[in-house]
């Protein structure tokens, strides 16, 4: 057989099997399609008691203090006595931190000396100022006994009884006697500029003598307010200059708690406050409970926060709490009406549940208004829409593939439980079940 013949062989059987593999495709029964069965979900459900509900809202916070004071120096010297301790709870007008008192003293001791001084050169410039008075008085007389002789001097001569020298005696006495008045005027009319002068200087010393003793004063440092002492900066022997740190404390009767606030919260609390409306809440520090109310919204977003910090006022237990004190806040809101209380597992995001009718997933948007505490203690979402009624049902079991219309079923549907039950029960395997298995 010729090559080619050969190497065609294969090519033909291959060409035989397929034609054969669609002729038997084509003339071969057609298998039914499979029927259609819709599946359901096992869910939890609960029954919907809409009523009036307190909100409330965890909050997080650190604990601050409006009076955080830092104690500075404001005498130079050796400091002598360091009383103050880190965390020791001090009252007012405690000893802190004593500097010795040497330098001030000796700038005391030269104040006190200037002002002796310049009280000796006022008291000088008032009895010249006398002295000039007097001295006046007798000047002028002299003045116009000078003019006398003058008038004695021009008769003579008109009389050939004197000479022309005489006359210019008498001219130049009484021109002496007019530049003594002169002098002595003028040195009146300045009296009371000079003796205001000595008067300012004297003021200015005696501020000196005043400043002086509050800088003795100062040598000792001591609480301004009942306090607790959170930093100390120096020790005994060390130099102490103006304006160096010496204690940080802060006031333990004006500490804070700042907490952010949710940015959805912020606009109602703000409204709140406006009115007027007491907003307490509470937290516990080591097994105390603390009391506080919110006071104010902070108006500055902070750097890298998203919302702003509320300054809770604390009104009772705070004493005991140190700074920077991380805490959780119950802030407890108004009551809210027509509002429903729900497990969280019944949220889906933010604001959706779903409501079961006819075995059928319902969606609703809801608004969250906060948390709830049961009777029991167990906590549960807040929320409201006008759509729900009581005894509508609700799913607590979190689907994966929830949406309106999804077929489900509720377990226990003779007999719901209420949302705070609902809590205490375990999430069943979601596995769907054939409808014909019902």
């Amino acid at each position: 057989m010729p090559r080619v013949g050969r190497a065609l062989i294969p090519v033909l059987i291959l060409a035989l099997s397929v034609a054969g593999f669609m002729i038997l495709r084509a003339t071969g029964p057609e298998a039914p399609a499979p029927a259609g069965e819709e599946r359901s979900w096992p869910v939890r459900g609960f029954v919907a008691e809409p009523g009036t509900h307190r909100p409330s809202v965890m909050l997080y916070g650190r604990s601050a203090s409006a009076s955080d004071a830092t104690l500075r120096a404001a005498v130079q010297g050796d400091v002598g006595t360091v009383s103050a301790r880190i965390g020791q709870h001090v009252e007012q007008g405690d000893l802190l931190v004593r500097i010795d008192p040497a330098d001030a003293r000796l700038a005391l001791r030269q104040a006190e000396a200037e002002v002796r001084e310049l009280e000796g050169a006022l008291e000088s410039e008032e009895l010249r100022a006398r002295y000039d008075r007097e001295a006046l008085i007798r000047e002028r007389e002299m003045r116009d006994i000078a003019r006398r002789g003058l008038d004695r001097a021009r008769n003579l001569r008109e009389r050939d009884m004197g000479s022309d020298r005489d006359v210019d005696d008498a001219r130049e006495r009484l021109e002496q006697a007019e530049l003594t008045v002169q002098n002595r005027e003028e040195a009146i009319a300045d009296a009371p500029m000079r003796i205001a002068g000595a008067e300012a200087r004297l003021d200015r010393a005696r501020a000196a003598v005043e400043q002086a003793e509050l800088d003795l004063e100062r040598t000792e440092i001591r609480a301004p307010f009942d306090a607790r002492v959170t930093a100390v900066r120096t020790s005994p022997g060390e130099r102490a200059r103006v304006g160096d740190e010496l204690v940080r404390l802060f006031d333990v009767d004006d500490v804070e708690i700042r907490a952010g606030l949710p940015v959805s919260l912020e606009p109602r609390l703000e409204a709140l406050l406006a009115e007027g409306r007491t907003l307490e809440a509470s937290a516990r520090n080591g097994g105390r409970q603390i009391t506080s109310e919110l006071v104010r919204i902070e108006g500055e977003t902070r750097p890298g926060a998203s919302a702003s910090h509320g300054v809770f006022a604390i009104r009772e237990g705070g004493r005991s709490l140190g700074l920077n004190r991380f805490l959780e806040l119950d802030l407890r809101l108004p009551e809210e009406d027509d509002s429903l209380a729900v497990p969280f597992e019944a949220l889906y995001g933010r604001d959706t549940m779903f409501r079961v009718i006819d075995g059928r997933l319902q969606s609703l948007k809801v608004e969250r208004l906060g948390e709830y505490r049961s009777e029991a203690g167990d906590t549960l979402a807040l929320v409201r829409n006008p759509d729900l009624s009581a005894g509508d049902v609700l799913i607590a079991t979190r689907l994966p593939n929830a949406v309106d219309g999804l077929r489900v079923e509720v377990e226990d549907d003779e007999d719901l439980p209420t949302a705070a039950e609902a809590v205490r029960e375990g999430d069943p395997d979601l596995q769907p079940q054939d409808a014909g298995d019902e």
